[in-house]
């Protein structure tokens, strides 16, 4: 389970940038309502920043709002110092990282000005995040009101099982702790795998993670993703939980028992819980199952094979870059070129002129239907008018709203 620490300045940030910062120590640098120089990407393909003075812009604010005086005789509060340390056994990357602690932090912090520098000095050579938070609440200028800990604490666990970093919660009661998946990557790719594409060969398990990308982007359900797999020669079957091991799926090819393999053995996108999870949250599919299944009628031998895979490729693209429709996919090219994004520009392009070469015609953004709208306005008579506050007063807040940023 990760740890959140919380630590509370009362002086400028200079500080405390110094420290963050010095020797070059920082692995990386995120901002939320500053404006740092983007220098570029790395390798990962997220931002990197140049040169720039935070802690000073942190400062300026600050003393503009009149927020780094003293209150009642107590020295000014002037900015909240969050450590993200992740459980090493997660063996989270640098990037799983980052996207974790801005979502975090744009999620308690939307309205303030904050500062997120990575490390890994520490024995374990563990990638951990720290938040700096300035006081000042950027759209009434006043102090912020800081969130409850537990509150926050919570959240960041929360917001770690969504992205499968599940915890290993002490027993209580005789219970066991929850089981833990193999892998922590949303696509994990073993050596012996790495290995053979190095040498320009396809190993059966790309194989079948291919089959099962292209049914998760196209399924609607449990019941429409087998049957394209199967279309595809992909059998599905429960796999064992001896041992505390998570419930999952096996994938295996048909006709040869031996290659099967574990769905979160593929990585976490293809497990039992995710795709599930996918699919209760009713999210459009990428492409049409019609034109898998269409494809899929005709991958007969090596051509086939190469066929599904150059297609998997282009659609995991658009799921990464969450593109749902044709002009959506135009949108998502042109965004990337306006940015200087390059490489997802390409990657998109390839994608499309994969996908007009083949014929295949995006799916469609999922429009909300008419008996939903209908639902909705019946459910917003039933529950009669929103009750107002009086002039003057504050709305009182439910028990659910409390501890809730403001």
């Amino acid at each position: 389970m990760g740890e959140l620490k919380a630590i509370t300045g009362h002086t400028r940030a200079r500080r405390l940038q110094a420290y963050l910062e010095r020797g070059g120590r920082a692995l990386a640098r995120d901002f939320i309502n500053l404006a740092p120089p983007l220098a570029g990407e790395d390798a990962s393909g997220m931002p990197s920043y140049g040169e720039y003075r935070w802690a000073a812009a942190m400062d300026a604010t600050r003393e503009a709002a009149g927020n780094d005086l003293p209150w009642r005789g107590r020295a000014a509060r002037t900015w909240k110092h969050y450590v993200i340390s992740p459980d090493p056994r997660n063996a989270i990357a640098l990037p799983e990282l980052r996207e974790l602690a801005c979502s975090w932090a744009e999620r308690w912090f939307p309205d303030n000005e904050v500062a997120i520098v990575y490390h890994d000095d520490n024995p374990g050579r563990i990638p951990h995040a720290h938040v700096v938070v300035n006081n000042t609440c950027l759209s009434i200028g006043r102090r912020m009101q800081v969130p409850d800990p537990l509150a926050l604490n919570r959240s960041l666990q929360e917001m770690e099982a969504e992205r499968g970093l599940e915890h290993h919660h002490p027993t209580t009661g005789g219970k066991e702790a929850r089981p833990r998946p193999r892998t922590r990557q949303r696509v994990h790719v073993r050596r012996a795998e790495r290995e053979l594409a190095g040498r320009g060969r396809a190993s059966w398990v790309a194989d079948i993670r291919s089959r099962v990308e292209l049914a998760r982007a196209a399924a609607g359900g449990e019941a429409e993703f087998r049957s394209l797999l199967a279309a595809m020669g992909v059998e599905v079957s429960d796999a064992s939980t001896a041992g505390g091991r998570p419930r999952d799926w096996i994938y295996a090819l048909e006709g040869s028992a031996s290659r099967r393999v574990r769905g979160e053995s593929l990585g976490l996108d293809y497990g039992r819980g995710a795709l599930r999870a996918r699919w209760a949250a009713s999210r459009a599919p990428s492409i049409p199952a019609r034109e898998v299944a269409r494809i899929a009628a005709r991958a007969v031998g090596i051509e086939g094979e190469r066929e599904l895979r150059e297609l998997a490729e282009a659609v995991s693209a658009l799921e990464r870059h969450g593109v749902r429709g044709t002009a959506a996919l135009d949108r998502a090219i042109s965004s990337a070129l306006s940015r200087g994004d390059l490489a997802a520009a390409g990657e998109l392009e390839a994608a499309r002129a994969l996908l007009s070469a083949k014929g295949i015609e995006l799916a469609a953004p999922r429009p909300r239907s008419a008996r939903g709208r209908e639902d909705a306005s019946r459910r917003r008579e039933e529950a009669g008018p929103v009750p107002r506050a009086e002039p003057g007063r504050r709305p009182a807040r439910g028990r659910e709203d409390r501890g809730r940023p403001r």
